[in-house]
């Protein structure tokens, strides 16, 4: 499966001219323990003008004992040799790390790997001198494949110490704290097969801080198996610290734990007491070892502003050495959100595209060359590799411009519509102007309830001037009727009034003045009712 993982990133990075860098492992499949492994790496580009760099990794039960680990060479090809022993029985992994090639043109990329699986050494073989001596070495290899390979622990006990985890016999190794007065423990327990010997069973001394035992059990044919226990001693005056609520003690001495590769030993000061300390140039990063209760030690950035610590984790894959960060919110890819991964039983931040994937974005710090950059991991192969982001930042850019567009256009006919709206009011009210003689009326949107009763009162007293108008005309028409039934008789004699007050004359109207009269009246009448109806 590893091989298929390496061919499928060589062909990711196969370029578009035809030419690949090639990368070629080669080490015997299987080797006994205690031998020397034989590790051949090799690398060929179509180019003379080519530099290769990169690190010559072996991860598992093997040992390096010579040959020149770092790959620096110039040409279209070189070939390097590098030697591991052979340690317990297991397998052994080589490969090349932090792979940098490239010519004139520009970068390439390939891997491979070679594993490698130990076997338990066996006896030499005698040479035959006779038919007895055959006869012997048969019997002899008979007795071998019938001794016990069982070198497990049955139980295993410390007088007075709870460790942890709970014993299980395919646990290697346990851990336990204990007061910083306690001087020594006992170590007691018993094998499985009685045929089994063990060597780490009795008293051990403590010193102040982290103390390590091995207890190794060796089966009748000879077969190794080493239980390791952890024993912390606390310090007279410790420096405790809470951290999610679990608690820890600052190791103050060098305890013998690991320092990560790439830093540098160093002094630091915690509540005005020296603590052991390692530095990184890359990073900046400071950190100490820290204890829980059941006797873990750990290592913890420390952050000497403010006092506080955060764990030290480092990712290994395909020869990367990897801290994961947290990326600024401006540099995470488009659509990637930002979410919580799970790796090798670590939770960190990371970033999804989509929840159903089973890949996940993180964004690390390469503890090799000091390069933060986004790293895509995969949650079923357990494997990081370098997130090429080129393509997705197109993408991203033609989706801006795209939503720009959609918002310049949408914008644009907002504009369209609230103009449309606009003029149709203002060819509204320039018509009410007209119609009112030149009078402003109210805007219809700040009508309230005392305007529209003001208009119901405006046309009920219209009616009535339009009734009353009406009214007047019917009169006049009679008594106008009356006037030409006057002036028909304009040639009769005029009877004298006797009365003593005579009262003055009404002078008769013509027919064209009762005609016209009429007209205004018929026009006025009309003026009233195209009033009634524009209300």
């Amino acid at each position: 499966m590893k091989k298929l993982k390496y061919l499928l990133i060589s062909l990711l990075f196969i370029p578009i001219t035809g030419k690949a860098a090639v990368y070629h492992c080669s080490a015997p499949s299987s080797v006994e323990s205690g031998e020397t492994i034989s590790v051949t790496i090799s690398g060929s580009l179509s180019s003379a003008s080519t530099t290769w760099t990169g690190l010559i990794v072996g991860e598992g039960n093997a040992s390096y004992s010579g040959g020149d680990l770092n790959i620096w060479s110039d040409g279209a090809s070189f070939s390097r040799t590098v030697y591991f022993t052979a340690g317990n029985p297991g397998t052994a992994t080589f490969y090349v790390g932090n792979i940098d090639v490239s010519d004139e043109n520009r970068e390439y990329t390939g891997s491979d790997t070679c594993t490698v699986n130990i076997t338990s050494a066996s006896k030499p073989n005698r040479a035959a001198a006779n038919v007895n001596d055959v006869y012997d070495n048969d019997n002899d290899d008979e007795d071998e494949k019938d001794k016990s390979s069982n070198s497990y622990l049955k139980s295993l006990s410390i007088d007075g110490v709870k460790y942890s985890p709970a014993f299980n016999k395919d646990k290697m190794e346990y851990a336990a704290v204990v007061p910083g007065d306690k001087e020594k423990i006992t170590i007691n327990g018993e094998v499985e097969d009685e045929t089994a010997s063990v060597d780490g069973f009795g008293e051990k001394e403590l010193k102040e801080g982290l103390n390590k035992f091995e207890v190794k059990v060796t089966a009748e044919n000879g077969e190794v198996r080493t239980y390791v226990i952890s024993i912390t001693r606390k310090e007279k005056n410790p420096i405790e610290v809470t951290i999610n609520k679990k608690k820890y003690t600052v190791v103050k001495k060098d305890i013998g734990l690991k320092a990560p590769s790439g830093f540098t030993k160093t002094t630091v000061v915690i509540n005005k007491e020296e603590v052991v300390g390692y530095s990184n140039s890359f990073t900046g990063y400071l950190i100490v070892a820290l204890v829980d209760e059941e006797g873990n030690a750990s290592w913890y950035i420390y952050n000497q502003k403010n006092g506080t610590y955060t764990k030290y984790s480092e990712f290994k894959s395909n020869g990367l050495r990897l801290v994961i960060m947290e990326a600024k919110k401006k540099d995470v890819p488009y659509k990637y959100k930002k979410c919580k991964v799970e790796i090798n039983n670590e939770i960190v931040d990371g970033y999804a595209l989509q929840y159903g994937s089973t890949y996940r974005l993180v964004y690390a710090l390469n503890m090799d060359t000091g390069e933060k950059a986004f790293y895509l991991y995969d949650m079923q192969e357990n494997t990081f590799q370098r997130f090429y982001n080129t393509q997705v930042e197109i993408y991203r850019d033609l989706l801006k411009k795209l939503e720009i567009g959609v918002i310049g256009l949408g914008a644009l006919i907002a504009i369209l519509f609230i103009i449309i709206i606009s003029q149709a009011l203002v060819n509204r009210k320039t018509k009410k102007f007209i119609k009112n003689g030149g009078k402003v009326e109210k805007e219809e949107s700040v009508i309230d309830e005392e305007d529209e009763d003001e208009e119901e009162d405006k046309k009920i007293e219209l009616k009535r001037k339009i009734k009353e108008k009406a009214d007047n005309i019917s009169k006049e028409r009679e008594l106008n009727n009356t006037d030409t039934v006057k002036m028909n008789k304009q040639d009769e004699p005029v009877k004298e009034e006797t009365t003593e007050i005579k009262k003055e004359e009404e002078i008769p109207l013509t027919r064209e003045e009762i005609r016209r009269k009429k007209q205004e009246e018929k026009k006025e009448l009309e003026a009233m009712r195209r009033d009634f109806f524009d209300l």
